[in-house]
């Protein structure tokens, strides 16, 4: 994993979302607010990932309104 410290659980989850799915942190950047993360590829692609604490998961949420979660 990361040698960054997470900050939350909900950071602790999406990181090892982003682990156990093979993202590589070096070509990604993360930035998270509360229980959501925006990952952005070195191409400016991004994705929007949500930690559901209820049921203890990442969901993973298309980048098109990412400006209203962050």
């Amino acid at each position: 994993m990361s040698d960054k410290r997470s900050k939350t659980i909900a950071e602790y989850a999406i990181r090892k979302w982003m682990e156990n799915e093979g993202f590589q942190m070096e070509y990604f950047r993360l930035k998270v607010i509360g229980n959501r993360a925006l990952l952005m590829d070195m191409r400016g692609d991004k994705l929007i990932l949500t930690y559901d604490s209820d049921t203890h998961s990442v969901y993973v949420k298309g980048a098109e309104d990412y400006e209203s979660v962050f």
